[in-house]
């Protein structure tokens, strides 16, 4: 690779050359210069763009002037010390859906959030209910975010969608829901000292994690659970990731479960996700999961203030 078609040595060499982006997609968002972009599933990559002088094509170099905006945002270029927990509760959802699951929980917190006018939006991970793809997605009313499904621990880059809730939606007050990566990475930007980043930081008001050991490629739904295993693809309600990472388990309309052992699965893990240490939301204002929850619920990790506040208002508004 040319010098001039590199964005950035350090994300090149300490990042992309060893297998360890996070896949959360906020160096794309950050680009100033909008030339990243994701062609696969491993990294992004740079956009090369040519200007025609003359009879001649030359290339431009579209980085060496930059402020490198993708360092200041990408969360493995950094090594995180814990948020310690201010609480660790066993939750479950009084509404919309009576339930214990993470998603459920989570998405009581939302409307809650969204109801009493704590947000006017949220940028999620989500699961596209008929191609069964994940996909990243902006919601801004109570019955958006109650259709939705959530993350599935499908890989999609969620914080690819920052800029449409922020700039093109002019929202203020944004909840981001992911993976612990996707919540390491709006950390960092949090911390940042460059002005120019200050749009994300005052609009971002709070991030959940769910507990995480991986996440996967999309093509796993594909290749495993429709081919191998004849499940129609219409059928599928929900995926579900045991705690200890033995199985994944797809949960069927008519209430019937298919489960996948890991062994089968495993190959389908982003690279990415082999060096991360992150598994309970450590860098969230909330994380939730099944890990030493008892049955019907879900474990809740408060971290921050923001995050005590969002609580504290879904208890209050009887969600």
């Amino acid at each position: 690779m040319n010098q001039e078609d590199r964005m950035s040595k350090r994300l090149e060499t300490e990042v992309w050359a060893l297998d360890n982006c996070a896949g959360c997609g906020l160096c794309v968002a950050a680009c100033s210069k909008q030339v990243l972009h994701w062609a696969g599933d491993d990294h992004p990559v740079l956009e090369k763009r040519m200007k025609t002088v003359g009879y001649t094509k030359v290339p431009l170099d579209s980085c060496s002037f930059c402020q490198k905006f993708c360092e200041e945002a990408c969360p493995r270029l950094v090594r995180w010390a814990p948020i310690e927990a201010r609480v660790m509760v066993s939750a479950s959802a009084r509404g919309p859906v009576k339930s214990g699951a993470p998603n459920d929980v989570i998405r009581s917190i939302l409307v809650a959030g969204r109801s009493s006018g704590l947000l006017d939006g949220v940028v999620m991970l989500d699961l596209d209910p008929w191609e069964l793809k994940p996909v990243a997605r902006v919601v801004s009313t109570v019955e958006q975010i109650v259709d939705s499904v959530g993350p599935q621990y499908l890989w999609a880059p969620v914080l690819d969608s920052l800029n449409e809730a922020i700039f093109e939606r002019g929202m203020r007050n944004v909840a981001v829901v992911g993976t612990p990566c996707a919540s390491q990475a709006i950390r960092r930007i949090k911390e940042s000292t460059n002005t120019r980043l200050r749009p994300y930081q005052e609009a971002i008001r709070l991030s959940v994690a769910v507990f995480c050991t991986g996440t996967y490629k999309p093509n796993v739904i594909e290749d495993i659970l429709i081919q191998r295993m004849d499940v129609p693809r219409d059928q599928v309600k929900r995926l579900e990731i045991s705690p200890d990472r033995k199985w994944m388990r797809a949960v069927l309309w008519d209430g019937s479960v298919r489960t996948i052992p890991r062994q089968q699965a495993e190959s389908y893990t982003r690279p990415g996700c082999g060096s991360c240490d992150d598994y309970l939301g450590e860098s969230a204002d909330l994380a939730l999961g099944t890990l030493g929850a008892p049955d019907g619920a879900s474990t809740l990790v408060i971290r921050t203030r923001a995050g005590d506040v969002f609580v504290r208002n879904a208890v209050q508004m009887g969600l």
